[in-house]
Formats: structure tokens, sequence, C-alpha cells
């Protein structure tokens, strides 16, 4: 008799779904900390620590009247716009796939019921129930809450004919911890389409703190925009305020732009001009000054100033480097002035005989008679130069001047030997001896000359 009388009440419950209406799924939202919301056309996404989705430019705009933003998570409170989110979802799921879910889950555990009757077990039709039941408690949670109440609701009735099977079966009272919770989290109530007038205002908003100078810029552009196409949608004395701080703001941020270019070409030309002097202290004095001009600007452009104080820093190193090597090259000057002027008899021994070296090189000669007294002078002034002790700095070039005195040498053994055999072979490699000491002998005589002045910061700087 209580089955008879409680099946019935599940099953009216379970038929009782009707169409719920059908809404259009409204925008998500964006809530920043301070408790003001953006709306969103579609869902947002975060990407390390910007959150970023689109807005729509009118009341109901498609995909191609769209703002793109993107803000600072710290502006955001990200827990409330999830739950907004979450909301958005419920409702978009009620109105496309909800109330067909609903009819087969409630087929389903209505079929389940209608065989419960007919089992004659009373252990059969308890397992039957208590499937059913459970089918039911599961269901809210994996469908967004969808006709959650109803559940609860039908979830009692039924609970009170799990009861009844329980005593039939000889099984004691109903184990209250198998209930499971299918109370609905809580959720944001969805807030109404935007008008004209909120779109302006959200936009100006998120002109307010997006933390890039040129999306600003773009969005306060996008206002005015809006608000000169959209004349008969907002008040005379709104638009009109609106349109002038949006006007106001754009050319506050482009008078920024123009100071902090000011700023960077000046800072940069002149920290150039410190460092090919070495000036340090002048260099360590305008990160200073650079840093008080940002802040009377408001430090309103982080990447600018970067990028400028770390073209400074480089600068900086550059005039650390050279003011050493300048220091260096004092404290070398007269070591290496005074091996000048040892080295200078035998680096003017090797000149005198260039014109020889360009005969050997060019297989002209020189006169068979003078390769004899022309290799004995060269060997004699090498010996010469190889006793002298150059400084540090000019070791490298003492080394190229000994080299271009043995491959002279070198040269005229080849062209003597040449000569006596009449060898072509054996007068070409004395051509190669002879280029390779004049080539060496250029080499050395440069970086003699270099070494002897204060360096210099290089022309062709990398610093950008």
């Amino acid at each position: 008799m209580f089955l008879k009388s409680c099946f019935p009440a599940v099953l009216c419950l379970l038929t009782m779904s009707a169409a719920s209406a059908q809404t259009t799924a409204p925008l998500y939202r964006v809530f920043l900390v301070d408790g003001s919301a953006l709306a969103s056309f579609g869902e947002w996404a975060r990407v390390e620590d910007r959150l970023i989705f689109s807005m729509p430019m009118a009341p109901g705009a498609g995909p191609g009247e769209l703002h793109l933003v993107s803000l600072p998570v710290q502006r955001v409170d990200l827990a409330r716009t999830e739950r907004y989110a979450d909301a958005v979802r419920t409702e978009h799921y009620a109105t496309t796939r909800g109330e067909a879910d609903f009819a087969q889950l409630s087929s389903a555990v209505a079929h389940t019921l209608n065989q419960v009757a007919s089992l004659s077990d009373p252990r059969e039709r308890l397992a039957a129930a208590e499937h059913a039941r459970r089918a039911l408690a599961d269901w809210p949670a994996q469908h967004h809450n969808y006709r959650g109440k109803e559940v609860r609701e039908i979830i009692g009735v039924l609970d009170e004919v799990i009861s009844g099977l329980r005593a039939s079966a000889g099984l004691g009272a109903f184990d209250l911890a198998f209930s499971t919770n299918t109370e609905a989290p809580p959720h944001e109530p969805l807030a109404p389409a935007p008008t004209h007038e909120d779109i302006v205002q959200q936009l100006m908003s998120a002109a307010s703190i997006v933390d890039s100078p040129a999306e600003k810029v773009s969005l306060l552009q996008s206002v005015v925009a809006l608000i000169d196409r959209a004349v008969d949608y907002l008040p005379s004395a709104v638009a009109a305020a609106i349109r002038a701080r949006a006007i106001g703001e754009i050319t506050d941020e482009q008078r920024t732009d123009d100071a902090y270019a000011t700023l960077r070409s000046t800072a940069l030309a002149e920290a150039a001009r410190h460092a090919d002097r070495a000036d340090v202290r002048s260099l360590e004095g305008m990160r200073q000054q650079v840093h008080a001009h940002d802040a009377k600007l408001g430090a309103r452009r982080p990447d600018t100033m970067a990028g400028v104080l770390a073209t400074l820093d480089a600068h900086l190193d550059a005039a650390h480097r050279l003011r050493l090597a300048q220091d260096q090259w004092q404290l070398s000057e007269g070591r290496m002035r005074a091996y000048r002027r040892a080295a200078l008899p035998y680096i003017r021994g090797l000149i005198d005989r260039k014109d020889s070296l360009e005969d050997i090189r060019m297989l002209a000669g020189p006169a068979p008679q003078r390769l004899r007294p022309l290799a004995r002078d060269l060997e004699r002034h090498r010996r010469l130069l190889a006793i002298l002790d150059p400084p540090p700095m000019l070791a490298a070039v003492h080394a190229g001047f000994r080299s271009a005195y043995t491959l002279a040498e070198s040269a005229v053994q080849l062209r003597r030997d040449a000569v006596e055999i009449a060898d072509v072979d054996l007068a070409r490699q004395a051509s190669a001896a002879a280029s390779g000491a004049l080539m060496l002998l250029e080499r050395a005589r440069a970086e003699l000359r270099a070494a002897l002045q204060p360096p210099l910061a290089p022309k062709a700087s990398a610093l950008p």
C-alpha cells in the first residue's frame, strides 16, 4: 500500500518538467577589485599575470564590434569574476541543453521506479530505488545545478520510498549519510545587458586601469568614436562631459609620450658623449637626473625608462672599461716611448730595405751581389732587436717586428738559392716570404702608432 501511494508522487514530480523559457545567454563580467564590472564578450582568459577579454563596443555587439583588453590580474576580483562566469555557464546550459538532459534523466529514473513495483524481491526493489536516488543526487553537480530545487524535492519523496522499502526488507531505518547534499552553490546574480552609457562608462573604467599607454589611448579613442556614433543614445550633457574627458586624457598621453621621447633622446645622446670621454662621474649623475625627471612626469612610462636605464648602464660599463684602459696607458706611456726610441733604428733598418724586398716579391731582383750584404744586415738588426725588452702592452708589436725580420731573412736566402740554380719555384717561395715580411712590417708599425695614442671609445658602438 505504501509503494502504491508514494510512487505516483515521485513520477508526477518527474513529469512536471515543462520546457523552461528560452533566454539569451548574458555577457560575462570581469569584476574589478573596486567592485565595478566590465562586460566581456565570451569568456576571459588568464595568461600568466594578465587577464585578457573582449569588451563589446555597443549593446548586442557581435564579434566584429569588440575591443581586446588586457588587465593586470591584481586589478581583478578573480573569485567574483569566476562565480559570475559559473552563473553565465549555468544560464547558457539551461537555455540550450538543460531541458533535454533533464528530460532524459526523468525518463530514466521513471523507468527504473516503474520496474521497482514489478519486482517481487524486497531487496531488489530497494537496490533499484537506491540506484535511481544516486542518479538523481549526482545529477545537479554535473549539470550546473539545473532544476536543482526540483531534484531535491524528488529526492525528498524518494527518501520516503526508500525508507519504506528498507522496512519491507527488514533492514532498519534509512541511513541519512546516504543522502547526498544537492544544495546549489551560491551564484552571482546576472546583470542586465549594458546600455550605450554603460558601455561608454566601462570603456572609460578600463582605460583608467590598463597599464599600456597605447592600449589606454586606443580605448579612449574608441570611447570618442562610440559617443560620436551613438548621439541619440546618451544624454547630451553626459556625452559631452565624457567626450571632453576622453579627449583630454588622449592629449595628456600624447604630451607624456612626447616628454618621454625627449627625455630618452636627450639622455642617450648626452650619455654617449660622456662615455666617449670616459666621464664616469657625469654618467653616474645622469642616472639620478633621469630618475628625477621621470618622477616629475609621474613615472608613467616604465617600459621607456627601463630601456633608457639599461642603455645608461651599458654606457657606464663602457666608460669604466675605457677609463681603466686610459689609466693603464698612462702608467705604461713612458716605457712604451722608451721602447720606440730603442727599437726605431732597427725598424728603420727594415724600412730602408723595403725596395729590395719589393724586388724579391715581384721576382725582379735585386742584383745578386746585393743579396749577401742584405742578408748580413738583416741578421744583425734582428739580433739587436731581439735583445730589447718591450713593455707588456707592446709585446705583440715587438713580436710582429721580429717576425717581419725572420721572414725577410728567409726571403733573401731563398732568393740567393733560386739565383744559384735558376729555380723559379724557389724564387716564388722567396716572393711569398718577402710579401709576408712587408705585410707584418706595416701591421706592426700601425699597431705601434696606435699604442702610443691614448685609448678612445670605439667609433662603431654596439650600444642602442
